[in-house]
């Protein structure tokens, strides 16, 4: 495989050589060890219910496996519209999973995303990654408490690379625990758990469905491009850089690694960074490779929208390809 060309990489990759390329991706993310199978529960309630019952949100907790619990939401469907398929459904760069569940003007990005799941028939699980909303790195005795819309990332970028280990890595381990949950959950079909996310949910629900082929699809939004085009070009939160990634793995060497399952993509035509040109010329390099395995190609849904999650075609398409 040429790794200096990434015009050509993505389509050279074969079903021989996928499981390879996970292992190594799963080594540079630092989960080399946590893929394999542990014990596992469904998400356990916390006693807290924002909104109790059939269509609403519940709060439970995670288990990951390892002594640690993530805080969540839980939301099912109204029984009329269920379709027995799960999504782990992963916020953005941002506030946390209060933004995916609750209506706020001032965010243009989420919209609340996570009822609108619920209300095409999936049952949604809301896991909260380290350094938003209830997972932020505790603050010094004595220091300023943050802003609601402040994050930890710089402090938990330190903590984990000084480790060895992106963050970035701890988060994708962390919503696979919450795809293994929500598995157990009553009326979700194991076979049809699938992840969602935009911007920063978007990386990672691209990255745990290319190390994870029993992920049954990936709706990314807003975050599929090229490195080189935006991280590399254009200021981002350090928090979602992965040492030694590049040149091995471009964005659709990655995608290439989710073939042949759905894969739907959504990108808005004025995004400032994730410029849409190389969207576009990233994801002609996919469809050859489920073409070349007999399955139905990824989906590229442009909005006319800037950096924003609208799930409208992309919705549609992910219910038609997993619903």
């Amino acid at each position: 495989m040429d790794v200096t060309n990434p015009s050509t990489r993505a389509t050279t990759v074969t079903p021989a050589d996928a499981e390879t390329r996970r292992s190594r991706l799963r080594d540079l993310l630092g989960i080399g060890g946590e893929c394999e199978a542990r014990p596992h529960r469904a998400p356990q309630p916390t006693g807290v219910d924002l909104h109790p019952g059939p269509g609403e949100v519940s709060q439970v907790q995670v288990d990951t496996g390892t002594g640690t619990e993530i805080p969540a939401f839980l939301l099912t469907p109204d029984p009329e519209r269920a379709n027995g398929a799960g999504v782990v459904l992963v916020a953005g760069h941002g506030r946390g999973i209060d933004d995916l569940v609750h209506t706020d003007p001032t965010d243009e990005y989420h919209d609340a995303l996570a009822h609108k799941m619920a209300g095409a028939g999936f049952t949604v699980l809301c896991p909260e990654m380290i350094s938003f909303g209830r997972r932020r790195y505790p603050q010094p005795e004595g220091a300023e408490p943050y802003a609601e819309t402040e994050n930890s990332c710089r402090i938990d970028v330190a903590r984990h690379l000084l480790y060895g280990r992106p963050v970035m890595g701890r988060r994708v381990a962390d919503a696979r625990a919450a795809v293994r949950a929500l598995r157990d959950v009553p009326g979700v079909d194991p076979l049809r758990v699938a992840v969602a996310g935009g911007s920063g949910g978007g990386a990672v629900s691209l990255l745990l469905a290319a190390i994870d082929p029993t992920i049954s699809a990936a709706l990314v939004a807003t975050y599929f491009c090229s490195f080189e085009a935006s991280f590399c070009s254009i200021g981002h939160c350090p928090c979602n850089l992965i040492p030694g990634l590049l040149p091995e793995f471009e964005m659709a060497d990655i995608a290439a690694l989710i073939a042949p399952r759905p894969l739907i993509i959504e990108s808005g035509e004025r995004d400032h960074i994730f410029p849409i040109e190389a969207t576009r010329a990233s994801f002609a390099q996919l469809p050859p490779i489920w073409h070349a395995q007999a399955a139905r190609p990824p989906e590229l849904v442009v909005t006319d929208s800037g950096h924003a999650f609208r799930a409208g075609r992309s919705l549609e398409a992910f219910v038609e390809r997993l619903g």
